[in-house]
């Protein structure tokens, strides 16, 4: 640590109100409305440039961001306080509406245009690659945003268009949020459920409410014995949300109107046009080949589990339903590799975890994670400094707050909450990003502490793959990543997990101090690649089901799309399970498909893609020495430190010396390799 530097302060949690929240967003909306103002009025396409146009937009920007995500984004998914939720939800819309102004201004899209054609033909030197590569996106977003629609009516329908998107999307995303429903059983019903597990539940006599959280719904689908409890259970959990069915046929309409508005073909062209992807004709093949190419192997993955189903039946069984997949998985991996994940568990608590992955990432990456004391939006959260370890100059990085555990109100299921980007200030001192790590971990008891599944520890490393790549993107601007480069880092960093010096350097037993026995973490490391053809496909699917709601022949597809028919679909053919014999059972699970209310709509096939592209990385980069330091800084700075600086499939073939492979994954899932 350089002795010299400041460190600033963390961003501030405190006398946060709903009155405050709304106040604060509207004053920062209408001073970057006034600096526009200002602009447009004061520049002409000739007298216009980069310098003092472009660069005080982007620097108003930065600095609003850094506020806006805190009041909007954060609070509105974590806080404790309902009515600041509410607020904050409300300053959300506020804050998109304001942006789609924003963006259809003819006078600020004819300037940035003309420095856009301008640049163009200008020597090299005027402008570095960051200039040229930030010029190029804004020219784009001004592009796709409706700015250069001359009609007055196609101009209102396209505002009109995108503000009813941002509203139908918030209030889905509320829905999320607020989610607090379940599932009464006779506590009977729930045998094989863990006694630990049964007493978070809400109890009422001799029954039990098994909640949609993700820990009561892991709990029920991997011990429950009997399948008409599993059942029931999924069913319901397919079933819940229904309002969000309508929304999201409400945004296709919507998004397809947008998408021809603005002159393209469906909504998941204009999705593609600032993606890593070329196309969508080729997303869509790439999806096909994997399909196809993986089909063989899941399918022999589930035959083996109704192998072992067939052992709990009589009659004979011929299909694995979709409420049967955890629950046998969970048998085979007990039996075929001698691994109790609840014994596993017990070595896994969590905040011995965190601090064990804390040091993974010191080792690897040369980060320093120092707990600090500081204001937090719930008592839970922890908050962390992020320096560079003295031999990478011991400079600080940026911070990192930890908020793991499910709690009324706050948003389900794991992410990355992007609290502050990271960029340069015009004065060219650093502004330091901060993120938050963000998972739904069921809480500690009274009696026990909380305990993390190895799936949970996967979900951890992956969400702080995130974080990481914030804190040390090293950038003169704040441009958000490709959807299909952002989720390559996390699920590249899942692999870690599978390797048995990590999980002895995770684990240690919760009552004994014990750590983890080599045997077990090897055991646990032999299950790498069971079913995990049929995890891919499991991702393959929505992927494919986003594509298919997003790119209608015409709008009157769009709005007759029926998207329980295509998401049943679309299950039906790509996974090997079967939805049940009774289609009233199949439910309409795109309602609880979060990425479809978010801005990932149009996108999620970065989630299957990436996947493919981090298995290359790592086996080609890593797989030999996997705790390399001189690697992980290798991949640190050539990677992750670029950030949205440059065409990302630039970054990655700069790194692996040629064009990405999908022959990787396939080998590694090839007989002899699936565990």
């Amino acid at each position: 640590m350089t002795s010299e530097q400041k460190v600033p302060a963390p961003p501030s949690f405190e006398n946060l109100t709903p009155d405050g929240v709304l106040t604060e967003t509207e004053n920062i909306l209408t001073s970057t409305s006034a600096l526009h103002d200002d602009l447009a009025a004061r520049f002409t396409p000739s007298t216009a440039t980069f310098n003092n146009f472009i660069r005080p937009i982007v620097d108003d920007t930065n600095r609003a961001a850094c506020r806006l995500r805190l009041l909007t984004t954060l609070l509105g998914q974590l806080s404790p306080d309902r009515e600041l939720r509410d607020a904050a939800h409300k300053a959300e819309t506020r804050v998109a509406a304001a942006q789609v102004k924003i963006l259809m201004r003819h006078d600020l899209a004819s300037l940035v245009g003309a420095i856009y054609e301008r640049e163009k033909t200008a020597p090299d030197g005027n402008l570095d690659g960051q200039d040229r590569h930030l010029l190029t996106r804004m020219h784009g977003e001004y592009l796709r945003s409706g700015s250069f629609l001359r009609g007055d009516k196609e101009r209102e329908e396209l505002r009109a268009g995108l503000e009813e998107i941002d509203r139908v999307r918030s209030a889905a995303q509320a829905a999320f949020t607020e989610d607090e429903g379940g599932i009464w059983f006779d506590r009977a019903d729930l045998a094989g459920v863990l006694e630990t597990m049964l007493a978070s539940m809400p109890q009422h006599g001799t029954r039990v409410q098994v909640t949609f959280r993700n820990a009561h719904v892991t709990a029920v689908m991997r011990h429950a014995v009997s399948s008409e409890t599993r059942r029931r259970f999924s069913v319901a959990d397919q079933n819940r949300l229904p309002q969000n069915v309508t929304r999201l046929a409400s945004l296709v309409a919507l998004r397809d109107k947008v998408a021809r508005l603005l002159g393209y073909e469906h909504y998941a062209a204009l999705k593609i046009v600032d993606k890593m992807a070329p196309s969508v004709d080729y997303v869509e093949a790439q999806l096909d080949d994997l399909h196809k190419r993986l089909k063989p192997l899941a399918q022999a993955e589930t035959d083996r589990l109704i192998q072992l189903k067939q052992r709990d039946y009589k009659e004979p069984v011929s299909e694995l339903y979709s409420w049967d997949r955890a629950y046998y998985i969970h048998k085979q991996t007990q039996e075929s590799f001698f691994v109790d994940h609840e014994l596993l568990a017990e070595y896994f608590e969590a905040n011995h975890t965190l601090q064990g992955m804390l040091g993974v990432l010191k080792e690897l990456f040369g980060i320093d994670f120092r707990s600090i004391v500081t204001s937090v939006w719930h008592e839970s959260v922890v908050a962390y400094e992020a320096w560079d370890i003295p031999s990478e100059g011991g400079k600080f990085l940026g911070h990192l707050y930890v908020d793991l555990f499910d709690r009324e109100g706050k948003y389900g299921g794991a992410h990355h909450v992007l609290i502050q980007p990271g960029f340069a200030e015009e004065n060219g001192e650093k502004h330091y990003p901060a993120s938050a790590l963000v998972c739904s971990f069921a809480r500690p008891s009274q009696h026990r502490p909380a305990l993390l599944q190895h799936s949970e520890v996967k979900t951890m490393f992956h969400e702080i793959g995130h974080a990481i790549h914030n804190i040390v993107t090293r950038t003169k601007y704040a441009i958000p990543h490709s959807r299909d480069f952002i989720e390559i880092p996390s699920i590249m960093l899942e692999n870690w997990i599978w390797l048995p010096d990590v999980l002895i350097q995770l684990g240690r037993h919760y009552k004994s101090q014990e750590a983890l026995p080599r045997e077990l973490a090897e055991s646990v490391a032999q299950t790498r690649n069971t079913n995990r053809a049929n995890s891919i496909l499991a991702q393959v699917q929505p992927a494919v089901f986003d594509l298919a709601i997003h790119t209608p022949p015409a709008h009157k597809a769009a709005l007759e799309m029926d998207t329980t028919e295509i998401w049943n679909r679309t299950k039906r053919d790509i996974l090997t399970h079967s939805l049940g014999p009774d289609p009233q059972d199949w439910g309409a699970g795109q309602a609880r498909f979060a990425h479809m209310f978010r801005k990932n709509d149009g996108s999620y096939f970065a989630y299957p893609l990436s996947m493919v592209i981090a298995a290359d990385l790592f086996s080609s980069k890593f797989a030999g020495d996997p705790l390399s330091p001189e690697m992980g800084k290798k991949y640190r700075y050539q990677v992750l430190e670029p950030g949205s600086s440059r065409q990302e499939i630039d970054i990655l073939k700069d790194f692996l010396g040629r064009e990405p492979s999908s022959k990787t994954i396939i080998d590694e899932l090839s007989p002899g390799n699936e565990g």
